[in-house]
């Protein structure tokens, strides 16, 4: 009753629980001070948007409508700020703003040095030595060496060919960032819905939607029913596996369900407590911790029931089945807990938080499922006890134990073949850094292709947090510094508030003052045709440009600017790489760390490059020590229990040899892991010590009997609590997330290794024993 009363009140943490179910939020700035998407999304607003596209054959009531959104929109809460047309007029008169300084000063020497000339040859003094054939090289040199207008607009066009319509007007582009995180499901709901809402009460329009907010809410919604789905297939598989363990007994399957529940309701109660979320990684507890549950609960029920079969009371039997059975299940508890744990030395706020709540769950396992399961058993047979039917290990069938050198012959030729495979699996075993393949992939929708028709640009920056506005233009210097020296080659240029705000142009307002300068009547006037044009169209660009602005247009102010109003605080860098292939990412990552502002920290940056480098790099650094430090646990709890350096030996062998045979495997079947497949290894190698510590725990137990009566006894349970320990898996091969699939398959393959060398190695390595113990009986005798 208690437990029950416990579970009810465990709803009110678990119906608080967050879902953040994106790569970022399992990433804390804790982790790496590579990521700072936290404090930049605390001034920015998240690091996406929603893109809304409107489609209408009338391009007038196209903009009427993306207006009305814009008005209707920009005072919500949930709006940071808001897009949906661009002032060409201000780039029209301000294009020689966006010229870089280097291409300024080869204008102005360009221009000095042709005035220069025209002024000697309007001097009565001077004599051209040369030819004629030099002069009209030289000439046409000059014609071509001052830059054209046409040339530099082409030269910068992706910085001022920014639109957010089609040519016609046909097709409009609204970008509307929010102001809350993309973490923020429930916000990211709520924006699309005030959006939907609007746009509904308009007619002969069509409306579409993509960005980083909608793809969030995709996630999300492609994800829960998902996990709701595999919860509850994990649940009816663990039903069938009761109704085949327990047919002839069906009352033991309420008695094994209500065990097997509760811990996962206590463990996400203590997650809400604990972190008030899931993340990508918790919710693979969802589908473990019932398996392990489950486990447990048919060691003792099978126990209690081989008690019941040699004749002792249901009291007795209870006694003995928590006395034979406990300390083998705490080991194995004790094991899964602290590979678990473990996981705590992966820098990785997902995976700690998997780690700390993994180990809750697996202690809560073991002592509510042994706890509920006997109380369970002794409340429903207070009036009358459970009938004992022919059980299978009563089933003994008569085998020819193989000699004492046939077991060695198969012991070593297994050996062999196996490290031999071990060997071949381990040598170039491929790691997946393809995030495409190993994230949700949103389909290119309707809102994407006609994004395509517009001027509107298409990428994924990286996002620099600057502490104030001059920093922007310290920046800019070191940019074009490490640029310039060839080291960072995977950065392909940056943006900062200083390229686009006449009002922190002086040093370009200078040049150009001082070009306009070179245009006075007497030097156009001795210009030839060809070079009067092109110097024209350049003193023209200069005079268009309001050379005492004060104001930048609205959308580059508010996309430079914090959510305070603070001018210039943010920058945007855009990688040459495909952000989709880590290893590149990585690179990248590595070239911003070259910037001495971004490596101590002064400069917070995010994005979704940084966030996958990161996230590599914490994992392939570190998992590594986290087996290593799990398999000294292993050891450390195997020798406690045995007390015996060869029986922890005996007992870990089945597990080494199936974790040989799976790496074997995963090259023959050209499987590359990655860094979510990877993690199925601590889980796999935690449940596959169960199962060969129950059979050994059995061997030494009664040594009246044999490996193969042992394994007889054991076969049909061990097979049962082996499939239990990992039905949860099943659930996650029908997931959509390709990385929480691979854990899926991973562990699918992992289960069979586990199975057949459960079932090899152990009759083997225990007939040896069992030759060697009757050679030394007949030795005495």
């Amino acid at each position: 009753m208690t437990s029950l009363v416990l579970a009810a009140l465990c709803a009110i943490p678990i119906s608080n629980l967050r879902w953040e179910l994106q790569l970022q939020d399992t990433i804390s700035p804790k982790d790496s001070k590579s990521v700072d998407y936290e404090a930049i999304e605390k001034s920015f607003g998240g690091l996406g948007s929603l893109t809304v596209v409107l489609r209408s054959p009338d391009s007038a009531y196209n903009y009427k409508v993306a207006q009305s959104l814009a008005r209707f929109m920009e005072n919500d809460s949930l709006v940071h700020f808001l897009e949906f047309e661009t002032d060409i007029d201000f780039y029209n008169r301000h294009s020689l703003l966006y010229v870089d300084n280097k291409d300024l000063d080869t204008i102005e020497s360009r221009l000095t040095d042709l005035r220069q000339k025209k002024v000697m040859e309007s001097n009565p003094l001077f004599v051209d030595m040369q030819d004629d054939s030099v002069s009209a090289k030289e000439a046409q040199s000059d014609s071509s060496s001052i830059f054209m207008l046409e040339d530099l607009e082409k030269k910068y066009a992706k910085i001022l060919a920014r639109s957010h319509a089609s040519t016609d007007g046909t097709i409009r582009v609204i970008d509307i960032y929010p102001s809350h995180s993309l973490s923020d499901l429930q916000a990211s709901r709520a924006l699309l819905s005030s959006v939907k809402n609007l746009l509904a009460k308009y007619e002969k329009i069509e409306v579409f939607y993509t960005g980083k907010v909608y793809d969030t809410i995709m996630t999300g919604k492609t994800l829960l029913p998902e996990a709701k789905f595999a919860g509850k297939i994990t649940a009816l598989f663990i039903l069938l596996l009761f109704i085949i363990h327990f047919y002839k007994q069906p009352q033991l399957i309420l008695v094994s369900a209500l065990p097997a529940a509760l811990p996962i309701v206590y463990t996400l109660a203590i997650a809400g407590l604990l972190f008030g979320r899931i993340n990508l990684f918790t919710l693979l507890l969802a589908l473990f911790i019932p398996g392990q549950g489950c486990q447990i609960i048919t060691h003792v029920l099978n126990r209690y029931f081989i008690e019941r079969n040699n004749k002792l009371g249901p009291h007795l039997s209870i006694e003995s089945a928590v006395l034979g059975i406990g300390p083998s299940t705490a080991v194995s508890a004790c094991i899964m807990a602290c590979l678990y744990l473990a996981l705590v030395l992966v820098p990785v706020s997902g995976l700690k938080e998997l780690g700390i709540l993994g180990a809750i769950g697996s202690m809560l396992n073991w002592g509510l499922c042994i706890l509920l399961t006997t109380s369970l058993l002794q409340l429903l047979q207070r009036k009358r006890a459970f009938k004992v039917n022919s059980f299978r290990f009563k089933r003994v069938y008569d085998f020819i134990l193989p000699s004492y050198t046939a077991n060695k012959f198969f012991i070593a030729i297994i050996s062999i073949v196996s490290a031999a495979g071990l060997v071949y699996g381990c040598y170039n075993l491929k790691f997946f850094y393809d995030f495409d393949q190993t994230e949700i992939r949103h389909q290119q929708n309707t809102a994407d292709s006609l994004i395509t028709h517009t001027g509107f640009p298409q990428f994924d920056p990286i996002i620099v947090k600057l502490p104030d506005q001059a920093a922007s233009e310290d920046l800019l210097e070191d940019f074009e510094k490490l640029q310039e020296k060839g080291k960072i080659p995977h950065i392909e240029k940056i943006y900062t508030l200083a390229q686009f705000s006449p009002k922190n142009q002086d040093e370009k307002k200078n040049k150009l003052k001082n070009i306009q300068k070179i245009f006075s009547n007497d030097f156009l006037q001795n210009l030839d045709s060809v070079n009067l044009q092109k110097v024209s169209k350049i003193n023209e660009a200069i005079q268009r440009i309001n050379l005492n602005e004060e104001e930048t247009p609205e959308d580059i102010r508010n996309k430079f600017s914090d959510n305070q109003g603070n001018a210039g605080i943010f920058a945007f860098i855009f990688p040459k790489i495909n952000t989709n292939d880590g290893l590149e990412c990585r690179r990248l990552n590595k070239d911003l760390k070259k910037f001495a502002e971004i490596e101590n920290g002064t400069y917070k940056i995010s994005g979704t490059p940084v966030l996958r480098a990161t996230f590599l790099d914490l994992i392939l650094a570190n998992l590594d020590k986290a087996l290593f430090v799990g398999s000294i646990l292993i050891w450390f709890f195997l020798l406690l229990y045995y007390n015996r350096f060869s029986r922890a030996i005996f007992t870990l062998l089945p597990s080494v040899f199936a974790m040989g045979w799976l790496i074997f495997l995963l090259r023959v079947l050209n499987i590359e892991l990655s860094a979510y497949s990877s993690l199925a290894f601590p889980i796999l190698f935690g449940f596959s010590v169960d199962g060969s510590l129950q059979l050994w725990s059995a061997y030494y137990e009664k040594q009246t009997g044999t490996a193969l009566t042992i394994l007889q006894q054991k076969f049909f349970t061990v097979s049962i609590s082996q499939m239990a320990a990992l039905i949860g898996t099943y659930g996650l091969l029908i997931s959509s997330h390709p990385g929480l699939r691979s854990i899926g398959q991973i562990c699918l393959l992992g289960l069979i290794c586990i199975s057949v060398a459960q079932f090899v190695i152990f009759p083997l390595i225990a007939g040896s024993l069992d030759n060697y113990r009757l050679h030394k009986r007949n030795k005495k005798k």
